[in-house]
Order: C-alpha cells, then sequence, then structure tokens
C-alpha cells in the first residue's frame, strides 16, 4: 500500500512539473518599448573621378559617428532611425573636405526563437537620403537617395544597457557621369564627376545602447 501511494504521488509531482513547463516557456520575454545608441566607428569607401582627365577622386576612409533610435514592435523586431555623419577628403589634384551624412529609416529583425540572450544577431535595412556637403566657395550641397543594408551583434549587459556592433553597407543613387558639386563663374566648372550610378561606403560601427 505504501509503494502504491508513494508510486501515485510521484506520478502527480510529474504531472504537475510537465504543466507547469510550458507556462514558464511561455512567459513574455522583457525588452525596452525605446533604445538610443550613440556610436562611432569607421567609414570606407566612395569614389568620383576627375571631369578633366577621369582620374580617380576617392574619398578618405576615416572616423564617423550617429545614432540609432529604434521603436521595440517585438523584442526580436524593432524600427529604426539612423543618422551618421562622415567628415572627410576627397583625394587627388586639388583636394577638398567633405561631410557625408544619412538619415535613414528603416528596421532590424532577430531570430525569434533565439535562445542566447547574452548575444543577440540582427539583420537591418534603411531607406532614406544622403546629403554630401562640400567645403568651397559657391559650391551648392548636394541631396540624393540612398538606402543600407546591414547587420551585427547587440550585447544586453544589464535590463537598460548594453552594447551594439553594426556592420553596414550605404548606397547613394547616382546619375551615371553626371558632374556634381559645381559652380557658376563665368562658367560651369565641377569639382568632380559621378564615377557609376551607385555611391558605395561601408562602415563599422560600436554603440553604446540606452533602453526604456
Amino acid at each position: 500500500m505504501g509503494n502504491r501511494i508513494f508510486s501515485g504521488s510521484a506520478i502527480a509531482a510529474a504531472v504537475l512539473l510537465c504543466a507547469a513547463s510550458p507556462a514558464r516557456a511561455e512567459e513574455p520575454r522583457k525588452y525596452n518599448n525605446f533604445e538610443f545608441t550613440p556610436f562611432v566607428g569607421y567609414m570606407a569607401g566612395g569614389e568620383f573621378e576627375d571631369p578633366t582627365d577621369s582620374s580617380g577622386r576617392d574619398l578618405d576612409a576615416g572616423s564617423d559617428f550617429g545614432i540609432f533610435i529604434n521603436a521595440a514592435s517585438d523584442w526580436w523586431r524593432h524600427y529604426e532611425m539612423l543618422y551618421v555623419r562622415q567628415s572627410t577628403k576627397v583625394k587627388g589634384f586639388d583636394p577638398f573636405d567633405l561631410d557625408v551624412e544619412y538619415l535613414q529609416f528603416g528596421g532590424t529583425v532577430s531570430y525569434p526563437d533565439v535562445e542566447a540572450t547574452h548575444v543577440i544577431p540582427y539583420f537591418g535595412m534603411t531607406v532614406g537620403a544622403a546629403r554630401f556637403s562640400p567645403d568651397g566657395a559657391g559650391l551648392d550641397d548636394e541631396t540624393k537617395f540612398a538606402f543600407t543594408v546591414g547587420g551585427g551583434l547587440r550585447v544586453p549587459i544589464t535590463d537598460r544597457f548594453g552594447v551594439r556592433l553594426d556592420l553596414r553597407a550605404y548606397a547613394t543613387v547616382l546619375d551615371s557621369e553626371s558632374d556634381i558639386f559645381c559652380v557658376s563663374s563665368g562658367g560651369a566648372t565641377c569639382r568632380v564627376r559621378v564615377k557609376s550610378d551607385m555611391f558605395l561606403q561601408y562602415a563599422a560601427n560600436l554603440g553604446f545602447i540606452v533602453g526604456f
């Protein structure tokens, strides 16, 4: 009789344990509704050509900075705004300074069933504008349609703070073989010519996440 009571108790405990496990697994995952991620990094790429002899006029690779602003639709899916700025130089004969800025809107997604919480990989896309601001008398800024494709890792430190590594390609749509950064003074003179339909840059950025 005692063995039967013990066996019945063990079976009941096992049933209760199995019933409780799915409930724990289905508990909603905690996440921040908003995240602000200021970042710094390194940006490279970007090619023009000289309108006089078609020689290369590449951009100097160098540091950039900016911010991601995220609004969570779910823990694994975020709407995102991206702003990034690079102060660089157009190389070649008669080099000049150039500021490149991107303002972008899009989102990121992670694999929703990922179990590891200490490293969260993600993929992201955005669309928006790129602005080129040359340093020179009479030279006008140029604003063009642009988009980005990237991915990276979010690494939570606490519920509110973390770090983010982002690797991204920036693509700006231009008119192939057209001249830009022009000034009229007794006849139009232009500093560079577009080399192809797509102006490409690449960046690796490291940011600090602050969540709310």
